[in-house]
């Protein structure tokens, strides 16, 4: 299969990813309304910061940048876990160098205490949650700020709450709460002049005019303040380095020194997850108040707002654009555990053992695709969920998929498959995207007790991956070890193993080692074909081949 060497990012891709960007932040307005004027006056200064000239940096710098300041400014985009990760991978390196504090926007100073209590697990993660009202003080999803919560918990960094409670959202109180956060953290930094405190807070706030420099003049002493500021997904950055084709190459760019901007995702990526997370959870905060009663009869009111159809479809055409082809996406219908109807359709479309096997993957919190009945379950309002099923239903139409594939163990190869396409499809969208090694699935599989079920996925993938191995470099055949109880298993298998693989083939697109030909006919392989299995070792072989020989 030869390659056609083209450039990945053309003029027309470019233009059609910034008009979806532009479509989603309209979207976006429709629910939270024109900013005021005071509102884009305070944002001006975080504009202005990362308005400026620029170089490609590593990590090395940043982290060798953080051992020599007191304060780090680290950005945070809400509604996108992304965001959170990024911080998490930065502490979890700092956390061996020197004593660290969190200090975070997302609790309240007023319930200092009870972070207190919840870091050294002198209460329960339910009780934490419900005594600081997690909910209605903050409300993003505690899913994203769990991971940092987790890891102060384990290495016992202590986490300064730095928010306050104000009437609304304007550029008075945003600098009122700039000023009351920098009295808190100054008032600590001055207690243990030897130890880092990352902060963790919306990024307008980072900018330099704002919190930073409300910490410097209550700072005081003979020294000013010594301090690193880490921006996050700047737009035009982003878009300078795709035009250089640099994106997929440069995860950190720098400003200064100590100013550096970290490259975790493309803005629509980040864009898109802020509209999905408003369509999960806006309306309904609008329409019932916590004392409401929500019954079925609620449910054909407020629905329609709540539109993972849209979303999933909007997912398609981007993949659609970057694969060079046509795809009808009027067929996608995507139902969620929110709606009710998700259950009464898989009770009509499938058998009873599919049934069973549907049923286990929603009580899992996993997403899957009914091709013959254009039929999408999405389990999380996430974008990489969303671009997977997208990907899913881009893959099966090229490719004449008409059926589930679920009759295990006869469709696994073709089941990890389907679920490496689907992976490879989703980078098209979130290029940024990263999959687990196999090293991550044997520290997995450590965790858990040898009795507990959970480890069936983990041990089926690591055995056919040693039948993979011998097929490819021994050049013989190895019987299956592993059986599993649970048919789930196997689904969950495909999807450790096909994200590995889908990963690799789009790495291979990036380096330009297979060019969008060479994808095309990947995706075109139909899965009936007899010789299915062995297409699919032949694949792993000619993988290694290009992997060997780089561009």
């Amino acid at each position: 299969m030869g390659a056609r060497r083209k450039t990945i990012y053309s003029k027309n891709w470019l233009q059609e990813r910034k008009q979806i960007l532009h479509k989603i932040k309209d979207q976006v307005r429709l629910y939270l309304g024109d900013e005021s004027s005071d509102l884009t006056l305070y944002a001006q200064a975080y504009k202005q910061d990362l308005d400026r000239s620029w170089e490609p940096s590593h990590w090395q710098e940043v982290f060798v940048a953080l051992q020599q300041v007191q304060v780090v400014y680290g950005g945070d985009f809400h509604p996108f876990a992304q965001a959170q990760r990024a911080h998490l991978r930065m502490i979890r390196k700092l956390v061996h160098e020197r004593p660290l504090t969190l200090a975070l926007e997302c609790v309240f100073a007023v319930d200092q205490l009870l972070v207190d209590q919840f870091v050294a697990s002198q209460i329960s993660e339910a009780s934490f949650l419900e005594k600081v009202g997690w909910n209605s003080k903050w409300g993003f999803p505690w899913a994203h700020y769990k991971p940092l919560f987790d890891f102060a918990r384990k290495h016992q960094v202590p986490i300064l709450a730095l928010n306050i409670a104000v009437d609304e959202r304007s550029s008075s109180t945003l600098l009122k709460r700039d000023a009351e956060a920098a009295e808190r953290l100054v008032h600590y930094m001055h207690q243990d002049s030897e130890r880092l405190f990352y902060v963790v807070y919306g990024d307008l706030h980072i900018a330099n005019s704002h919190l930073p420099e409300r910490v410097r003049e209550r700072f005081g002493g003979p020294r000013p303040v010594e301090s690193a500021s880490l921006y996050l997904n700047s737009e035009n950055i982003y878009f300078q380095l795709a035009e250089a084709e640099e994106e997929s190459k440069v995860e950190v760019v720098k400003f200064t020194d100590r100013e550096f901007c970290l490259l975790s995702s493309p803005p629509w990526v980040k864009w898109q997850s802020y509209l999905m997370y408003l369509e999960e959870n806006f309306d309904v905060e609008l329409e019932f108040d916590d004392d409401d009663e929500f019954d079925e009869d609620d449910w054909d009111e407020w629905d329609f707002q709540v539109d993972h159809t849209d979303n999933v479809s909007g997912l398609v055409k981007m993949i659609a654009i970057a694969l060079d082809i046509e795809v009808d996406s009027n067929a996608v219908e995507v139902y969620s555990l929110g709606d009710p109807q998700a259950l009464v359709v898989t009770e009509k479309v499938l058998s009873p053992s599919d049934k069973k096997l549907a049923y286990e993957l929603i009580q899992s919190d996993r997403s899957f695709y009914i091709p013959n009945a254009g039929f999408f379950y999405l389990s999380k309002a996430t974008v990489n969920h969303a671009a997977t099923l997208a990907g899913q239903y881009v893959h099966g139409v090229l490719c004449g998929r008409n059926s589930l594939d679920w009759d295990f163990p006869k469709d696994f190869i073709k089941f990890i498959w389907i679920e490496a396409m689907a992976f490879m499809l989703s980078k098209f969208v979130n290029p940024k995207r990263k999959a687990q090694t196999m090293a991550d699935l044997k520290k997995q599989l450590e965790a858990f007790d040898k009795a507990d079920r959970g480890r069936e996925p983990l041990l089926l993938a690591l055995d056919q991956k040693m039948i993979e191995l011998l097929s490819v470099y021994a050049n013989r055949e190895r019987q299956k070890v592993f059986e599993p109880r649970e048919r789930s298993s196997y689904v969950l298998a495909a999807k450790f193993i096909g994200e590995i693989l889908g990963d690799r083939y789009f790495v291979l697109y990036e380096k330009q080692i297979l060019g969008i030909d060479s994808i095309r006919q990947l995706l075109d392989q139909s899965l009936n074909d007899k010789d299915f299995e062995s297409f699919y070792f032949k694949q792993l072989k000619a993988l290694d081949e290009w992997e060997l020989k780089g561009p």
